[in-house]
Order: structure tokens, then C-alpha cells, then sequence
């Protein structure tokens, strides 16, 4: 037979397909009707594997895989249109549907803020760009920041998360998760850092380098062609103060050009950084589910089982529903043998049933299930 022949007798086929399809369709709707009057779950994960096993039975072998892929796909759009008739409950899916029954307000203009380092540091410009108004006490540590949020001393904590050349900060999400606590709001600053000293100190006399990790590693190429020796301290700001109140002249800091000048240092290089294009995304947090006014962005922490294909449908669920998922990145789960959690940032409003019940089915397919929030990103 010719191609054309071919390709006629595929279209054929497809007609079938797309006409039988359809009835199945309208036959899960009247199935989701059915649960709605007895308030059963979309998921029925042993029916599935029932239907599986049977429609592969007296098939060749090389054409079950395939055959079990196609019906994964099958049921993810079953269970989706019957999800559009049948509210997906769930803890976090109840919560924010009891959030949305009274109306949401504006993010404050002035709060207090906990930060972490010392004044100088690149949260407390977060801070400056995320509230109008705001009195930041700065502490030692991250979780320093997130005690202070815990126990009423500040009413939110901003925090790094994620720099667009280094990666995440890895403790941050590890307490959120410890804490249970909320992102109400999100900014992206651009990071410049510059090589600091004392004033009437040259390039050549310095040996030693301070800065927070992060800020290291961001400038490790620019660093390691200079040949100095780099110690990593809490914060770029803290590397700026020691600095500041050493003897040492062999001494400098990367930090930012207004952490400098609070600190009285001089700027002996500026723009350090190895890519020009450096930003850090800094998180807004609180202790209490909030979600303001304008919030299109959410974030999710979720384990998947060890087995083939369990990312794959969780991404087809995003990808089904048009939402645009703007990070993806997995962790191995402590005292685990292979376990991971995967962190989600997408794009959606919870004002949408559809991400409400993603969010219900994502949390009761997993065993280890955590809302990060829902929130404004500021660019």
C-alpha cells in the first residue's frame, strides 16, 4: 500500500478514537455526578490498575507499555473532567477555599522584618523594595529570622531563596518545611557585588577575601584569577563589618556598594560577579496562611514514588491544565532510601477550581505534601 493509502486508513482509525473518546468522556461525567451524590473521591487508583490488566491481557507484549501509557493519560483526563464537577478536598484545598469566602486584601505598606546578617545586607534592600515602610531587626541565621517570625518579635521574615546563577538556598525551603510557615510575597534584586577594603587599601595587598557563600561562589572565577584566599561568613554585609573593624589590610569583603559606604569601606573593583546577569530572589514570609491581593504565583513541595513514570504525570497534570510551571527542582528526602521531594513554582490563582484541585490531588497522592504559598512576585 501506498503512504497515502496508509495515512487514509490512520485517519479512519482516529475518527473512531476521537467519537469513541468522547463517549467515554460523557461517561465519566455522569460517574462524576454519581460521586458528587456521595461525596467519593475522583481517585480510584485499584479500578485503574483493574482496567490495565485487562485491556492488556491478549495484547503482544511490545504494544502493553505503550497501551498502559496511553490509559495513564486516559485517567489523568478522566479524573480532571470529573474533577471540574467534584471539588477536590483535601487540608490545603479546604483552607484556601475558606480564605477566598471573605474578600482578600492589599499586602500592608509598613511591617516589622526580620532579616538575616546586619544592616548593609541584600535583604534589608529586598525589604526596602517589598514595604513602603518598615523597622528590620536583624539575626545571626536564617532560623534565627524564622524564630523571631515564630514568636511575634516581627510579624514577616525576608529570606534569599533562589539566585539565578548559584541556585537555591537549600536551608531556607528545609525550614519552611520545619516551620509550616507561608510566602506571602516574592522580589527579584539584582545582585552587583563589589571587592571591598579600607579606604587607601590597593587590589594588590589583598590576600583574604570574606563574603557569605552564595556571594563566593557567584564570583568564584573573577576570585580564584585574583589568587586570594576566600573565607565564607554569615552574610556579605557581616563580611563588610569585619572588615571594617580589622587591622588587617590584607583583608577585603564582597558585598554591595551601599553596604560599603554604611561600613566606611572603598569600593576596589566593582561588578566582581562572573555573569553581569545576577539576580536573587528574596521570599516575604509569614507564620499564618495570607493571600493578598494580585497573587498569581504558588508554591508547592511534594514526594513522588520511586517508580517510573511519577514525575511524568505529575507534569502532565500542569501541562493538561495550560499552567506554566516556572521551577522544578528535586531534594533527597532525609533517612530515606532514594526518596526525593520536588519543589514546584507555577503560575496560577487559587480562585481557579481547576489549581484547587490540583492542589487537593496533589496533596492526596502524596505522603508528604507542603503549600508553600500563594503570592505576588515583584521583578
Amino acid at each position: 500500500m501506498s503512504l497515502d493509502e496508509l495515512r487514509k486508513q490512520i485517519d479512519e482509525i482516529d475518527d473512531k478514537i476521537s467519537e469513541l473518546y468522547v463517549k467515554r468522556m460523557e461517561v465519566c461525567k455522569q460517574i462524576g455526578l454519581e460521586k458528587a451524590k456521595v461525596g467519593s473521591s475522583v481517585n480510584v487508583t485499584e479500578r485503574e490498575k483493574a482496567v490495565v490488566n485487562r485491556i492488556t491481557a491478549d495484547k503482544p507484549d511490545e504494544m502493553k507499555r505503550y497501551l498502559k501509557l496511553l490509559y495513564d493519560t486516559v485517567f489523568f483526563q478522566s479524573k480532571d473532567y470529573q474533577g471540574k464537577i467534584l471539588k477536590a478536598r483535601s487540608e490545603t484545598a479546604d483552607l484556601l477555599r475558606s480564605i477566598l469566602e471573605n474578600k482578600r486584601q492589599d499586602f500592608p505598606i509598613s511591617a516589622t522584618v526580620a532579616c538575616q546578617g546586619v544592616r548593609g545586607a541584600y535583604s534589608g534592600e529586598a525589604t526596602e523594595k517589598l514595604f513602603d515602610i518598615s523597622d528590620v531587626t536583624y539575626f545571626k541565621t536564617f532560623e534565627g529570622v524564622f524564630n523571631a517570625v515564630d514568636k511575634g518579635l516581627c510579624e514577616y521574615g525576608v529570606l534569599p531563596i533562589e539566585n539565578s546563577n548559584a541556585g537555591s538556598v537549600s536551608q531556607v525551603y528545609d525550614l519552611m518545611k520545619k516551620y509550616n510557615f507561608y510566602i506571602v510575597k516574592s522580589v527579584r534584586v539584582q545582585i552587583s557585588h563589589a571587592l571591598c577594603a579600607k579606604k587607601g587599601v590597593k587590589l594588590s595587598q589583598i590576600k583574604t577575601v570574606y563574603s557569605h557563600g552564595q556571594a563566593l561562589m557567584q564570583c568564584a572565577e573573577h576570585l580564584k584569577n585574583l589568587g586570594v584566599k576566600t573565607i565564607e561568613v554569615e552574610n556579605t554585609a557581616v563580611a563588610a563589618k569585619m572588615v571594617a573593624e580589622s587591622d588587617d589590610a590584607s583583608v577585603g569583603a564582597i558585598c554591595s556598594d551601599s553596604c560599603a559606604e554604611i561600613y566606611n569601606l572603598c569600593a576596589i573593583e566593582r561588578a566582581v560577579q562572573d555573569n553581569g546577569n545576577n539576580f536573587t530572589r528574596f521570599i516575604c514570609i509569614s507564620k499564618s496562611l495570607k493571600v493578598f491581593k494580585g497573587s498569581d504565583k504558588i508554591s508547592v513541595m511534594t514526594s513522588l514514588a520511586n517508580k517510573s513514570g511519577s514525575l511524568n504525570k505529575m507534569l502532565s497534570r500542569f501541562s493538561a491544565l495550560g499552567l506554566n510551571l516556572t521551577k522544578l527542582e528535586s531534594r533527597p528526602i532525609a533517612n530515606s532510601q532514594f526518596e526525593f521531594m520536588f519543589y514546584f513554582d507555577f503560575e496560577g490563582d487559587i480562585e481557579s477550581d481547576d489549581v484547587l484541585n490540583l492542589l487537593g490531588e496533589l496533596e492526596n497522592s502524596s505522603d508528604k505534601f507542603v503549600f508553600l504559598g500563594s503570592y505576588k512576585e515583584i521583578i
